[in-house]
Formats: structure tokens, C-alpha cells, sequence
């Protein structure tokens, strides 16, 4: 087995983590925060604190983040406890025995697998994408209406995205990493049998936007069916990105955003 594990920040922070343990690897994707507290990033924060944590203790990783959840409640600075915007974050992981490999997914975060038999297999959950759509759009109706780029107009969109981040874990929202005392999540959970698996990819929404907002490819199919290697696949991203700094051509909330792989070869 090779894991080969990449991220690349956007900015002076880096919301992404990627954790490789004995058997399992975890990506989380910070939430960019929508109230800033000044210096401190919440995202980062709390990205960190899974990296850190999640190896001291046991069982699945759905239990371990759970107790991290809760954990990091406690941990958060109280300074800048506001239970209206404590952090969250996006996440996939996979974990594996002799037999079957375990994969969840949270957010936008997403897996893909590439079986032994040519099948490429995506694993994600659109929910929070849908909601980003509706942002997107109304954000370039901003930009129109008040004669801006679509970047400048992502001020004008602010409370919808703070409503949307408020639907975390919630029935009519999307399944996330949330802190509380009493944190729960739904993550879509898949068993896989681990002898038709070739290769797993686990990424964060920077690297989806590949085949979802930048266009690089018309289809996620078409990506996995030629990647070869991670840091073109991220620098292709790179160069896109900056290519449309305002976001026009491609509409999206940041010029750019983190971006982190894991690929697990079996």
C-alpha cells in the first residue's frame, strides 16, 4: 500500500489537514470563517485540533471525532465563544481491516474510487454544494446589479451564507463537524470490499472544483479517468484559479481555495 498526502494553502492560513494514521486517512476542510475575530482563525483552529487529537484515542474514526467534537466545545477559546458562529469543518475519511474499507464523508468533502475492474466510483454528498449553488447565484446577480465582479459582490451575499452555515447537522442543512457538548453528524457512510479497490482519492472541495467550478474538466469521470499525478491535477487548479482572479468567468466564493489529496494506493 502507498499513501501519498498533499496540501497547498491559498492564503497566509490553511483551513485543510490531511491525517494519515496506521489504518486510516482523514481530510477536513475548515469553514472559512463568515464573523472574523480579528487575528484568530477559527477554521484553522479547529482543523488543527482534529490533526492533533484524533490519533489519542480509539475505536472508528466516527467515534473519535465525535469525542473531539465535544472536546474541542470545552477547548475553544471562551474569549470568542459566540454559539451562533462557533467553528465547523467538512471531512472524509477511510479506514480499513483485512477485509473492507470504511469511508465517510461530511460536507463537501468527497472520495473517489477506482476499482480494480476500470469503474470509477465518486462518494460525496451534494447537500452543501446545493446551498453554495443558491449563494453562487445570488452573488452574481449581486455583482450585475451593483456593476462589481463576482468576487467584489461576496460581500453583498453574507447573511445568506451565514444561514446556510447555520443548517449544519440540521434536517433541512447537511452533515458537518460541529462543536458542542452534545455533537452529532450523519455522515454518508459506504463499506467497500477492499480486494476490488485499486485506488482511493480523498480530497476537499479545492481539488472538486476541478470538474465543478473552474471547468477544467466537463465531468468528474473525465479527471479520474486521466490523473496521474496530484501535483499537476492541483497546479492545473492553480493556474486556472488565477487566471479568473475576479471570479467572472468562473463564479466561486475565493480566487482560490485550499486545496488537499490523499491518495491511497492497495
Amino acid at each position: 500500500m502507498n499513501i501519498y498526502c498533499k496540501t497547498r494553502k491559498s492564503h497566509r492560513w490553511n483551513e485543510d489537514r490531511f491525517i494519515k494514521g496506521k489504518n486510516y486517512c482523514i481530510v477536513i476542510d475548515g469553514a472559512t470563517p463568515l464573523i472574523k475575530s480579528g487575528l484568530f482563525n477559527e477554521a484553522r483552529w479547529l482543523a488543527d485540533y482534529f490533526k492533533n487529537n484524533v490519533s489519542k484515542y480509539g475505536g472508528t474514526i466516527k467515534n473519535r471525532l465525535l469525542t473531539l467534537c465535544g472536546n474541542a466545545y470545552r477547548d475553544f477559546p471562551a474569549e470568542i465563544k459566540n454559539a451562533d458562529y462557533l467553528p465547523s469543518a467538512g471531512a472524509c475519511w477511510a479506514e480499513w481491516d483485512e477485509n473492507y474499507v470504511y469511508i465517510g464523508i461530511l460536507g463537501d468533502c468527497e472520495i473517489t474510487a477506482l476499482t480494480n475492474d476500470g469503474k470509477i466510483i465518486r462518494y460525496f454528498d451534494g447537500r452543501l454544494r446545493q446551498l453554495d449553488e443558491i449563494a453562487i447565484e445570488k452573488m452574481v446577480s449581486a455583482a450585475k446589479e451593483h456593476g462589481t465582479t463576482v468576487l467584489q459582490a461576496r460581500k453583498f451575499i453574507n447573511d445568506i451564507l451565514i444561514k446556510h452555515r447555520k443548517r449544519a447537522n440540521k434536517p433541512d442543512g447537511y452533515p458537518a463537524l460541529t462543536i458542542s457538548p452534545d455533537s452529532n453528524f450523519h455522515e454518508s457512510a459506504f463499506r467497500l470490499i477492499k480486494e476490488d479497490i485499486k485506488t482511493l482519492y480523498l480530497y476537499s472541495d479545492g481539488f472538486s472544483q476541478a470538474f465543478e467550478n473552474l471547468k477544467i474538466y466537463p465531468e468528474h469521470t473525465d479527471m479520474f479517468r486521466q490523473i496521474k499525478n496530484v501535483d499537476e491535477e492541483i497546479e492545473k487548479i492553480v493556474t486556472r484559479s488565477f487566471s479568473d482572479p475576479n471570479c467572472d468567468k468562473y463564479p466561486r466564493f475565493k480566487k482560490i481555495d485550499d486545496i488537499t489529496v490523499v491518495k491511497i494506493d492497495f
